[in-house]
């Protein structure tokens, strides 16, 4: 099994390479298995005292000895809070690969984004409890999106919230929240007749998703 714990706690009086070997020893493995590969992967210098890592950098490290034994099962809580979006993404490809090769996959995430391009199945936690397990095509074709259109002034903004077809969440100053579920048509068109001078879709959590599919059931 290889598991890559939510905080990573490592012995920070030691290097990166040196835990790598313990781990490796520990696990009784001749030499090191794919941390070589792995390091080189994420471009992990493994030669600095963990101390002195980066949050981004310690979680390199714990990726490395969750894989490093070719595991048949993989454990994974917010695995890859703290890296850049470049290695999140070769992270992910990284994911995708161990699946291909016949690896169970067990993952913890709140980003929607992570879970939709690695994972078949989701099943959401509400205090404590399972509260639902869904095939991940099924919550993509049910999730609305969320987008923040901001116009140039107040008064366009409160115009544009008045449009019709639009759900909208909020408005604030030049700022108008709209979700979207049924088609782009009513945004696509209120924004061609306002000064929009940007929009911007924040990422939606797994809760956020959840509590719009399961609508005030969700909630009590």
């Amino acid at each position: 099994m290889g598991y890559i714990p939510g905080e990573p706690a490592l012995p920070d009086d030691i290097r990166g390479g040196e835990f790598i070997r313990f781990l490796a020893a520990y696990r009784g493995m001749r030499g090191t298995g794919r941390a070589g590969e792995l390091c080189e992967r994420f471009e992990l210098d493994a030669s600095g005292r963990i101390r002195r890592m980066s949050k981004g950098m310690k979680q390199k490290v714990a990726i490395v000895c969750a894989l490093m034994h070719d595991p048949a099962v993989l454990i994974l809580d917010e695995p890859t809070s703290g890296l850049d979006p470049l290695m999140q993404n070769r992270f992910i490809d990284l994911i995708l690969e161990e699946k291909q090769r016949g690896k169970t996959v067990l993952m913890s995430s709140h980003m929607f984004e992570e879970v939709e391009r690695t994972c078949a199945r989701v099943g959401i936690l509400r205090e404590g409890r399972l509260a639902a397990v869904e095939e991940i095509g099924t919550l993509k074709a049910r999730r609305s999106r969320t987008y923040s259109v901001t116009l140039s002034t107040p008064d366009a903004a409160a115009a544009f919230a008045a449009a019709p077809g639009l759900r909208v969440q909020a408005a604030q100053g030049c700022t108008v929240t709209v979700r979207v579920r049924d088609g782009m048509s009513a945004l696509t068109a209120a924004m061609a007749r306002f000064p929009v001078t940007s929009i911007d879709s924040p990422r939606q959590s797994l809760e956020d998703v959840f509590l719009h599919y399961y609508g005030k059931e969700a909630q009590s």
